[in-house]
């Protein structure tokens, strides 16, 4: 099993999600071949509910890369 590449957090509220990602990580797992991008430019990114909130930063989600990550031939 592949290990997650964690990029951030995210926080549920009353409309949605709102998403924090670190772009020096997202910009690292682009560089390092971890996210393809389509013929549009998108990324895939898998936004995960926490089994409990995060205690400290009270985050109801994860940001990490899609696992596991698209073929080259066909990203999306």
């Amino acid at each position: 099993m592949q290990e997650k590449i964690y990029l951030g957090n995210a926080w549920e509220d009353e409309y949605g999600l709102n998403v924090s990602v670190n772009l020096e990580k997202f910009l690292q797992a682009v560089k390092d071949g971890k996210m393809a991008q389509n013929k549009y430019g998108d990324v895939r990114i898998r936004v995960g509910k926490l089994r409990t909130p995060n205690e400290k930063s009270k985050a109801t989600h994860y940001v990490a890369v899609a696992m596991p990550p698209p073929p080259k031939d066909n990203p999306f």
